[in-house]
């Protein structure tokens, strides 16, 4: 028996990768890295009506994507390694373990277990017999998998026990539910791992996420992958089922959007992130910008955003609320007045202003820092206000704000 623990992750490619299976491969991942062993990568492709060369593509690439890097050189897939099955069904109809009927091959049951299909009658292995026979050949000692496979496992403990191999551990992981503790619809978008990786999530955030979907460590949250293959155990998952929770995944990506250095912001490619940092390069000040806005973005889409106002024009819109018209009627000339007056061009000295002038206006701070916002940015989320005002610059603040109320007028 190999002393070495060798786990794999084998997929079906008739679909994209489901955040239920990254999990699995997360968990083969880490018990394996954890023991100093090898994890495998193969796909199981004896669904030939269903499975699909792009298919396997996809998991391969969100595979790579996550950084999850399997220890083969070449990916076996089952319908090219037919001629290995044939020994092991030799073998079994020999030893009357097996039997032929119409033109299929039956595994005899035994136990609880009844009789069932080993090789269908067109020649292709079933799922239950390959498995068995690949991780067999391939030196397999410790499988995880979820527990809607628990029955699978007693058909393939029993051809383990026929074919006189030596059977691997088998670790059995709660299904992943949704927020109404319901089985997680193949149908839904965030339910697969590319939607992450199309809406430009961190691999890490997602990586963590999926660790912390029935395992834990203490009350830590935030895991780097070194921390998680250190500290896992594959014995400390819990039996419950864990929950797909999008606000939790959203909260662990703004984490690490909160300490990502320019070079992983530049990856992205996005054009605002990239003009701002391009200044933050040269310029401490937008170095700074860079690392606000970051506190306040959940995700490298949500920064771009973030930054536009900061790098480029902003074309000048019409509140879409009267109320918000009326306000800069009645008050834009006093602001513009006021941000003139200002010499020195500091947020300490915008805040000590500004909150002179809301005092003697009577003017909610809310009020006034939602509406200004929006005619600086065209959006509801950025900074606070005077960091905004002083991150604008004075004299591009005093023409956004002429320029919305001129659009009003």
């Amino acid at each position: 028996m190999n002393s070495m623990i060798v786990t794999r992750f084998a997929p079906s490619p008739t679909g994209h990768l489901h955040i239920g299976g990254a999990r699995t491969a997360l968990f083969s991942f880490l018990h394996a890295k954890h023991n100093n062993g090898k994890f495998l990568l193969r796909m199981e492709d004896t669904d030939m009506a269903r499975s699909k060369t792009e298919f396997a593509e996809s998991i391969v690439n969100d595979l790579k994507w996550l950084g999850l890097n399997w220890d083969n050189e070449e990916i076996p897939f089952q319908t090219q390694r037919m001629a290995l099955y044939k020994p092991f069904e030799d073998f079994l109809i020999k030893k009357n373990f097996a039997y032929v009927n119409e033109g299929a091959i039956y595994l005899r049951g035994a136990d609880d277990v009844e009789d069932f299909v080993i090789l269908k009658s067109d020649g292709i292995p079933t799922f239950h017999f390959a498995v068995v026979i690949d991780d067999h050949l391939t030196g397999v000692t410790d499988v995880i998998r979820g527990v809607d496979h628990l029955t699978n496992t007693k058909k393939h403990l029993l051809i383990y026990k026929y074919l006189k191999l030596p059977a691997p551990k088998y670790f059995h992981v709660p299904l992943i539910v949704d927020e109404n503790s319901q089985p997680l619809s193949k149908r839904r978008n965030d339910a697969n791992v590319a939607y992450y990786k199309d809406n430009y999530y961190f691999p890490e955030a997602i990586i963590n996420s999926l660790a912390r979907m029935g395992w834990g460590y203490q009350n830590q949250e935030i895991f780097s992958i070194e921390e998680l293959i250190r500290l896992f155990e594959i014995g400390k998952v819990t039996k419950s089922p864990a929950k797909l929770d999008l606000k939790k995944i959203n909260w662990i990506n703004a984490q690490y959007m909160k300490k990502a250095n320019l070079a992983d912001l530049e990856k992205f490619e996005f054009e605002s992130v990239t003009k701002l940092i391009a200044k933050a390069k040269v310029d401490s000040h937008s170095q700074t910008l860079v690392g606000l806005l970051q506190q306040k973005a959940f995700g490298v889409k949500d920064l771009d955003d973030l930054c536009r106002p900061f790098v480029g024009n902003i074309e000048p819109q019409k509140p879409a609320q009267q109320e918000d018209a009326d306000f800069i009627l009645n008050n834009a000339e006093d602001i513009l007045s006021v941000l003139n007056s200002i010499e020195d061009w500091s947020v300490i000295q915008i805040e000590q202003i500004m909150r002179n002038y809301i005092n003697q206006k009577n003017i909610e701070l809310k009020e006034l820092a939602q509406v200004v916002r929006r005619a600086l940015t065209n959006q509801d989320k950025s900074l606070d206000l005077f960091t905004l005002i002083f991150y604008v610059g004075k004299n591009e603040v005093v023409n956004r704000l002429r320029n919305v109320l001129n659009i009003i007028k």
